[in-house]
């Protein structure tokens, strides 16, 4: 399946496998929530998508909570955190997260702050992208009750210390909570061996339809619903439950359980194809993230190149080329402010920022894919390098003008 298709980060096509169970999963239409036979297979199928996201997570299947995706995930976990507190009293509450974290969780956060005075302590990252566990212990106070982390940074693929962060909120007694969205499905994970309270995924990053996702939430650990109705996944989530993407959701599940060493050696090579296909072009780029291999997602590509407005190149790549690449995260193309946040934070220079666009392959990536898309990059970056000089030519005469 060749798709000219280079952002797998903002979402993943359907497999065929899961295509073939959503397809079947049509017929199954009864509620769950019935007492006669007729919701005894939709009962099934939400229970075999548990069991699936429970091998895939390393956990118990009545530890998964089903959502709408990563977004409310994120919520329910952290609004849980800090809604066990009076509101008067969150004042004196303290919170540390990165200033890297997705959107569902700086915006809620800042929320929060604005609302009820939360203290919260934004952990910049390193040049490569990376936090250090040392800055987040230090940043720990006594009123600390909630460490939020993610996995893998979206962006650049920078892959964070969640494990030694988990360890030391464990040590310290804090909630500790993942945002693993763009590591489910991808890296192995065991949220027992990890020992978080909760941890975040999304379907649609591994193959699943869009619209369902969940929450590992640790036996132990209590949650407050976001949502007050009929009751459904143990009062934590009412509302009739989500059977074809749960149907979908199984079989994604199961297919990057079964090959999840398989992929991540699949995008090793991809992107060590990639890395040396632009070198052949001649592209002159530098990446944006992690410089050692066990730092970095192998999926993820950022790159700036230098004198090329990434916003032109994107759009060049995908008229001429039907090419897709993204200059960041989808979910902050809604917003007015679309410099990169997370670049930001690295410290990167605006122009860096605003020449940078992100690479990510997928399971049905194709060496041939990334011959063309070098080859194309290569051909459309010197097409924007000989406009340059006529462009700034012409503001120039406007503004003498």
């Amino acid at each position: 399946m060749s798709l000219g298709y280079f952002d797998y980060n903002a979402t993943t096509p359907l497999s065929d496998g899961v295509q073939q169970a959503v397809q079947e999963a049509m017929q199954i239409f009864a509620n769950p929530s019935a007492r006669y036979q007729k919701s005894q297979q939709a009962k099934q199928l939400i229970q075999s998508a548990r069991i699936g996201m429970g091998n895939l997570l390393g956990c118990a299947a009545d530890e998964i909570l089903f959502t709408s995706g990563g977004t409310e995930s994120n919520n329910l976990a952290i609004r849980s955190v800090l809604d066990r507190f009076p509101s008067n009293h969150l004042a004196q509450q303290h919170v540390i997260t990165t200033a890297m974290e997705h959107p569902s969780v700086l915006e809620l956060l800042r929320w929060y702050q604005a609302e009820y005075g939360l203290q919260v302590s934004y952990i910049k990252p390193d040049y490569e992208g990376r936090v250090s566990v040392e800055a987040i212990n230090t940043a720990i106070t006594a009123q600390t009750c909630l460490i939020s982390l993610m996995a893998i940074n979206n962006e650049t693929g920078t892959i964070q210390p969640f494990e030694a962060v988990a360890e030391l909120a464990r040590q310290h007694g804090i909630h500790c909570h993942i945002d693993a969205v763009q590591a489910v499905g991808k890296i192995p994970l065991n949220c027992h061996e990890l020992g978080v309270h909760t941890l975040a995924f999304s379907g649609h990053k591994f193959h699943s339809p869009k619209g369902i996702g969940g929450l590992f939430c640790h036996s132990g650990c209590t949650l407050a619903p976001l949502f007050h109705g009929g009751g459904q996944e143990g009062g934590l989530r009412s509302g009739t439950e989500n059977t074809l993407g749960l149907s979908g959701l199984a079989t994604a599940a199961n297919e990057c359980y079964e090959h999840l060493e398989q992929q991540f050696r699949h995008y090793e090579k991809l992107r060590c194809l990639a890395l040396n296909s632009l070198r052949q072009h001649q592209v002159a780029f530098t990446c944006n993230g992690a410089t050692t291999d066990i730092h970095q997602a192998p999926w993820t590509l950022n790159i700036s190149l230098k004198g090329i407005r990434a916003e032109s190149l994107a759009a060049r790549l995908d008229l001429c080329h039907n090419i897709s690449v993204s200059l960041g995260s989808a979910c902050n193309n809604n917003k007015t402010q679309r410099r990169s946040h997370v670049l930001t934070a690295m410290g990167l220079s605006d122009q860096q920022i605003d020449s940078a666009i992100r690479i990510s392959f997928g399971r049905f990536t194709l060496p041939e894919d990334i011959d063309h898309l070098a080859a194309a990059i290569a051909s459309e970056v010197q097409v924007l390098l000989r406009m340059a000089p006529a462009r700034r030519q012409e503001q120039e005469s406007v503004y003498e003008s």
